[in-house]
Formats: structure tokens, C-alpha cells, sequence
């Protein structure tokens, strides 16, 4: 008998894995959708600046670039650069090392970052299995690719793939998972190793060992046992010499200023890119986002499994046999809903202008909703069988239509017009690598004074040259006989005209049209617009 189910054990793990892997493809074919486009979509400035930052490392070396994600232009590049030092180190590091290997391209860290997605993918399944039956767990795997926020954004990076293989290492360590592994030293090396690193790829890995360490703690209280020493030195320690090996390495690299530090977290844990920070509006804002991240219907379905559905789940008697939970009880509900609630509080600054700030939701959301939508099976089937069945194939349906229009949207939002890449493009063939664009715009943003100001990042990764400001004849008359800016672009637009008008007497130009922006029909952003532009060709003198 003992070995029949050992068969039938080991069946089913080949079944749920087959399936996952359906899913995996699934997921890979829809974040390698158009992968060799520009960087002008939806987060175009976070996607071009990462990139930007890791060619950098591979182009200049290391040597320059001091191991620290550097924003530098042409060749040979400023010698004191401006260095981007918010953000842990070593995922930059790890994609400018595939850019050394296969290119510096667009493509390239979309290929890093689809690689990770499944396998932070797969693990996350990995955790289910052991908290859920197989279909439940299929089927919050199969919402968690359906995301548009997922189609088309990943699941999180390296951060939330130490993460998540830390969260499968403490439920192993506690004996949560069921069928799983006996828990012994090496899962602990492993929680404390994932721990560590999930806080040196970024700092979403704070968020998360903050969840896994209340949710031991927690849960010692509730229990009335006293903690395993070593798991809780690990929950301790390890995220924490983590944290501060990132505080080190920035202020060193802010030349011990901890002010700086100070700056960036308030500027981040209040109004951040608003003028002023206001409850509803940020509600608002959250709320606008998961729309579009996780789709209203799966919203809805796992708000009513999370509320009214509660009612039903706890009617239920719970088993006799341990302490196992009712069938359609949201397993590890705590430890699941710690991390997306503490980083949107703790950080509800950079919620504003980053669908990506919900990305720990949607483990939460997928596994409520495909509890929603078992439960609702349940119900049918009291009904009849195949009630059930055309009930969840309708409601999935929904979901897939919803979800596709959702990946949809986010893939045809440009945040850069393509005219203006390929003007870009243009002059960075026409400008020698070691001379600079001359501009009545610098094309300098400034986020906030602890950051200091910065090439936009898409503009810097396509012209790739340096860019200098002149707002008058006189002044570019005075840059052009320098001979290191053989071009000056400025908007062609009527206050500028005066100039405009001078500089046509003077030089060979080229105008760029200008595009209209565009919004969906129910007025949602979709395209920005572009002014037009003149180029000058300051090389090129007219003759009287």
C-alpha cells in the first residue's frame, strides 16, 4: 500500500511539474514579446538607466567605473562621472557582466531578466505545492503570469528571486511545507546565504526578510514556544550585515555624507515625486495601479474571497488530524501579506510615478484569487458538477480577456516618442564619440537634491555623448568655434524664434517634425508627444 502511494505521490509531481512548465513557456513567451525593442515603453527611464549604468562597467571596466553603477557618456568618458549610489550594487554588476558576454544591446538584460523571472517563477510554485493542493496551485501560478504587471515587467529581479528562495528555505527550516524536506543545517545556511544577498540585489530583500523574521517571531508568541537560537540569530543578522554593507558602500561613495542617506529615505518615505503627500491621493494612485497590474475582476474576485469568502472558510470545521488548515484557508497568510504592506508604507513615497512598487502584491493577489475562484467551485458543485465547471471555465475566461487587454496596454504605452529616439539615434552617428552635442536643452532631470541632477536616462543611452546647454547666439557662437560641438539641437517652437532666425542666416539645418501625444479612448496616457527640432550644423557656414 505504502509503495502504491509512493507512486501515486511521485505521478502527481510529474504532473503539477509538467504543468508548471506549460506555465514557465507561457510566461517566457510573454515577457519576450518584441524583446529587441527600444527603450521608450512603459519605465523607460528605470529600464534605460539600469541598462545604461551596466554598459558603462562593461565598456569603461571596472577600473573606472569603481564596482559602482556609473552614468557616463562617450569615449573616452568625463573623468569624474556621476555615480547612481540608491540602489544596492550587485544587480547592475550582474547584467553589465552578460553585457561583456553577448553585447551591449537592448536585448540582452531582457533575456537576463526573463531568465530570473522563471526561475524566481518556478521556485514560487516550488513554495506552493507545499502550502496548497496541486490545482490551487497551478492555478495562482497560472493568475501570477497572467498579470499584466508580470507579462510585462517580470516578477522582481534578482532581489525577489534570494527572496523567494529564502521564504521555501525558513518554511523548510519550520516545517511548514508539507511533503517537504526534513529540515537540517544546510536549509539554514541556505536562509541565512538568500537573506544576505536578497538585500545586496536591491531593497524589496528588506521588505521580505522583515516578513519572514515578524512572522517567526509572531508566530513563537502564538504558539507559546520559545524560538530556535540559531534561526533567529539568522533572521537577524543576516539581512541586517546586509543592510549595512549597502549603507557602507553608499556612503562611501558619497564621500561619507550620511545625510545624503537621510535625504534619500525621507524623500522616499513621504511625498516623493508629489508636491505634497495626501492619503487619498496616494490611495488613489495605489488603487489606479492595481487595475491595471492585477485587472479588476481578479481584484474583486480575491477581495470577495478575502472578506464574505472568510465567512465560509471558517464555518468549516477545521481537520482533526494536527494542525492542518480548512481547504480553502489562504496558507501563510501572514507572512504573504507582511511584505507588500510594510513597503508601501514604510516607502509610500515611491509609490507615485512605479506600477513595479506592487510587484510583492501579486503573490498575495494570485493565491487569493485562485482561492476565490476554488472556492466558488465548491460552491457550484453543491449545485452540480458541471455547474462548477462552466462557472470557473466563464470566470477564467474573464480573467484571460482582461489580463491580455491589460499586457496589451502596457506594451503599447511609449513614455519616448520613437521620432525622438531616432533623432537621437541619428546624432549619435553623425557626433565623433569624443566631441559633444551642444543643445538649448541639457536634457537634465533632477529628481531630488540628494540624487543631483542626470541625464535622462533613454536620451544618455542612445546619443551616448555628452550634452552641453547654450540658450543664445552668442553662446553658441562661442561653443562652435571650439570645434567640439559640431551640432546644436534646439526646439523649434515660436518663443525661440528670435534665435532660431539668427542661427538659419548662419548655419545648414535640419528640421525633425513633431508628433502628437496620444490617449486610449477612455483617456488613459498611452503616447507622449514631441516638439519639433532644428538641428544645426554648426560646421557648415552659410555664405554671405
Amino acid at each position: 500500500m505504502k509503495r502504491e502511494d509512493s507512486l501515486n505521490q511521485s505521478d502527481k509531481a510529474v504532473n503539477f511539474w509538467l504543468c508548471a512548465g506549460l506555465l514557465a513557456i507561457l510566461l517566457a513567451s510573454t515577457l519576450a514579446r518584441d524583446i529587441t525593442r527600444p527603450f521608450t515603453g512603459l519605465h523607460s527611464w528605470a529600464q534605460a538607466s539600469g541598462a545604461w549604468a551596466a554598459r558603462s562597467h562593461a565598456r569603461y571596466g571596472l577600473g573606472y567605473t569603481k564596482g559602482m553603477s556609473t552614468w557616463a557618456v562617450g569615449q573616452p568618458p568625463t573623468e569624474n562621472p556621476k555615480r547612481y549610489l540608491d540602489h544596492p550594487q550587485l544587480a547592475v554588476l550582474a547584467k553589465a557582466g552578460v553585457m561583456a558576454l553577448f553585447g551591449i544591446n537592448e536585448w540582452v538584460p531582457r533575456v537576463m531578466g526573463i531568465m530570473i523571472a522563471l526561475a524566481t517563477f518556478l521556485i514560487f510554485l516550488k513554495i506552493l505545492r507545499g502550502l496548497l493542493d496541486d490545482k490551487t496551485a497551478l492555478l495562482s501560478g497560472l493568475l501570477y503570469a497572467m498579470f499584466p504587471l508580470t507579462g510585462y515587467f517580470g516578477i522582481g529581479g534578482w532581489s525577489t528571486l534570494f527572496s523567494f528562495s529564502a521564504i521555501w528555505f525558513y518554511l523548510v527550516s519550520i516545517g511548514s511545507l508539507k511533503n517537504g524536506p526534513q529540515p537540517s543545517a544546510i536549509h539554514k545556511f541556505g536562509l541565512a546565504a538568500t537573506l544576505f544577498m536578497a538585500l545586496q540585489f536591491g531593497w524589496t530583500g528588506f521588505f521580505y526578510a522583515f516578513a519572514i523574521g515578524l512572522h517567526y517571531v509572531a508566530q513563537c508568541i502564538f504558539r507559546r514556544r520559545l524560538p530556535d537560537k540559531s534561526l533567529l540569530a539568522i533572521l537577524v543578522f543576516a539581512p541586517l550585515s546586509s543592510l549595512a554593507l549597502n549603507f557602507i558602500i553608499m556612503a562611501g561613495g558619497y564621500g561619507w555624507d550620511y545625510t545624503k542617506i537621510i535625504e534619500l529615505y525621507k524623500w522616499r518615505s513621504a511625498k516623493g515625486e508629489m508636491s505634497q503627500f495626501l492619503w487619498g491621493a496616494w490611495f488613489a494612485k495605489f488603487w489606479e495601479f492595481a487595475l491595471t497590474n492585477f485587472t479588476l475582476p481578479i481584484l474583486i474576485t480575491a477581495i470577495v474571497y478575502l472578506t464574505f469568502g472568510q465567512l465560509l472558510v471558517f464555518m468549516e470545521p477545521r481537520p482533526n488530524k494536527g494542525n492542518k488548515r480548512r481547504s480553502r484557508q489562504f496558507p501563510q497568510f501572514w507572512l504573504f501579506v507582511i511584505t507588500p504592506v510594510s513597503q508601501m508604507l514604510i516607502l509610500r513615497g515611491a509609490l507615485w510615478k512605479h506600477q513595479t512598487w506592487e510587484f510583492p502584491f501579486g503573490p498575495f493577489i494570485a493565491i487569493a484569487a485562485a482561492l476565490g475562484v476554488m472556492l466558488l467551485a465548491d460552491i457550484l458543485k453543491k449545485v452540480h458538477r458541471r455547474l462548477a465547471a462552466v462557472g470557473t471555465a466563464v470566470l477564467m475566461g474573464i480573467f484571460l480577456t482582461f489580463c491580455i487587454i491589460g499586457t496589451n496596454y502596457y506594451y503599447a504605452v511609449r513614455w519616448q516618442p520613437q521620432e525622438k529616439i531616432r533623432m537621437f539615434k541619428m546624432l549619435n552617428q553623425k557626433i565623433p564619440s569624443d566631441k559633444a552635442l551642444l543643445s538649448f536643452d541639457p536634457f537634465i532631470v533632477n529628481q531630488n537634491k540628494a540624487k543631483g541632477g542626470f541625464y535622462r536616462p533613454e536620451i544618455a543611452w542612445y546619443l551616448d555623448r555628452e550634452i552641453v546647454q547654450a540658450k543664445s547666439f552668442a553662446e553658441v557662437q562661442k561653443h562652435a568655434l571650439t570645434g567640439r560641438y559640431p551640432y546644436y539641437l534646439v526646439p523649434a517652437v515660436p518663443q525661440l524664434s528670435p534665435l532660431i532666425s539668427q542661427l538659419q542666416k548662419r548655419y545648414k539645418f535640419e528640421y525633425i517634425p513633431g508628433v502628437q501625444g496620444e490617449r486610449t479612448k477612455d483617456g488613459k496616457f498611452l503616447k507622449a508627444g514631441m516638439m519639433p527640432y532644428i538641428i544645426f550644423d554648426l560646421n557648415t557656414k552659410i555664405s554671405k
